[in-house]
């Protein structure tokens, strides 16, 4: 594994860990049962992520199995205001938190694939954008369904 990549992953770890930790302290800053659940989940998809990508590092990229599929982007997040904090947040709020962090890490990592050499880091930084999008776009399909759904 070539230095470039072992530090992108752990650049990506410690990412995950980060945004475990940010969720999991926003469950105390909320009275808001839908938020406080919606951070618990998103606090537990954080250490999947974790998990997955320090098994990546420990066994390499051809080991850990990984399907790309094409990814809906309802594009919500980009449009909408509000969120900055989980302070008091309600569930629309944490959503709208929740879509501007993945929106941020997707554009993180392209930043990083634009300045990568090595062939295995471009392509876990286009992994890392794609699993992003996929987060972004679950969240966009509930904001969606919970605010704008036919009733």
């Amino acid at each position: 594994m070539s230095d470039e990549l072992t530090e992108l992953l752990d650049a990506a770890i410690s990412k995950e860990i980060a945004s475990r930790a940010f969720y999991v302290a926003g469950q105390g800053k909320t009275q808001d049962p839908g938020a406080k659940g919606l951070m618990k989940e998103l606090a537990e998809e954080e250490l999947k992520h974790s998990q997955l990508l320090k098994d990546i590092k420990e066994k390499g990229i051809a080991q850990t199995a990984w399907q790309r599929n094409e990814v809906l982007t309802l594009g919500i997040s980009e449009y909408l205001t509000g969120g900055e904090t989980l302070e008091g947040a309600g569930l629309q709020d944490t959503l709208i938190f929740a879509m501007k962090r993945e929106q941020q890490s997707v554009e993180f990592y392209s930043r990083l694939m634009s300045v990568m050499r090595d062939r295995a880091a471009k392509q876990m930084c286009e992994r890392l954008i794609h699993e992003e999008l996929t987060h972004k776009s679950r969240l966009e399909i509930l904001y969606d369904d919970l605010f704008y759904g036919e009733d």
